[in-house]
């Protein structure tokens, strides 16, 4: 198995990272010669947030790039996110760095060097990965899920967390409910009393579904833990282009972020009372 890279855009890859810290703190990446794909999985299926980040391979790595594999030149492995914050932070001022799958006493790493604009120092960083077999690469796909009925494109996400944020003082649960109307409710209750935010005029993206609008429902809501919700809204920081929330009842909360190259879904669990 070889793999070799020149990585640029190294300050986005740095922002996508430290944004899955705020999830959990380890991931693991699947390399295709085509895509990138980050999966972050905060606990099991049923209680923990699954992310799902895809980067074109072309955006990321350069000509250079070279993957040889007996699985369809693909390779897949779980890696420390702080291990890779780091090495991507020393390397923020470079625009010459380079990777390469290696072995140290038969375990693997990530071997980068990295050459820096401004001196003749060049740096070298290993981070110990674990390489994963395509059978446990296929116990992490997406949830299956229907053609989404109710979904609306949220209105400024640092906004929504700065209200979500005061809610938590008083419950933590939180009720969100999407109307097909173009409208947003944000809800939460406790013995000493309630809040309801409300949000109209929002748009509707288009969404191909297999069900015509006649059949899809008005209105839907769900409820889920305001501390996971928050940290799903970290995603402001990343400027998303777009961000689309769609409500599966009984099953989760999802959001799909569009952030220049990058494509990004959160599953967020519903609590079912």
């Amino acid at each position: 198995m070889k793999f070799r890279a020149k990585l640029y855009k190294s300050k986005i890859l740095l922002k996508l990272v430290q944004n899955m810290m705020k999830i959990h703190t380890e991931c693991v990446m699947h390399i295709t010669p085509k895509k990138i794909r980050f999966i972050v999985n905060s606990g099991d299926i049923e209680d923990g947030i699954q992310v799902f980040y895809d980067l074109p391979s072309e955006s990321f790595f350069e000509n250079e790039f070279s993957i040889q594999s007996i699985a369809n030149n693909e390779i897949q492995f779980q890696i420390q996110l702080e291990n890779l914050r780091r090495v991507l932070l020393s390397a923020i001022n470079s625009n010459d760095i380079t990777i390469r799958l290696t072995k140290k006493q038969s375990e693997p790493y990530l071997h980068f060097v990295i050459k820096s604009s401004s001196s003749t120092v060049v740096l070298y960083q290993d981070i110990p990965i674990i390489l994963l077999t395509t059978q446990q690469l296929a116990m992490m796909t997406e949830p299956i899920l229907p053609d989404p009925q109710v979904y609306i494109q949220m209105p400024d996400i640092k906004t929504i967390q700065n209200v979500i944020d005061k809610m938590k003082n008083l419950s933590e649960q939180l009720v969100i409910t999407i109307s097909m109307k173009s409208q947003l409710t944000l809800q939460v209750e406790s013995p000493a009393g309630s809040i309801t935010t409300h949000y109209t005029g929002l748009s509707h993206p288009l969404i191909d579904t297999n069900k015509g609008k006649d059949q899809a429902p008005d209105s839907s809501s769900a409820i889920v833990d305001i501390k996971k919700i928050l940290k799903v809204l970290h995603i402001h920081q990343l400027k998303p282009e777009e961000v689309v929330c769609c409500i599966f009842e009984g099953k989760c909360l999802l959001f799909h972020v569009i952030i220049q190259d990058v494509s990004a879904t959160y599953y967020l669990p519903i609590i079912i009372k």
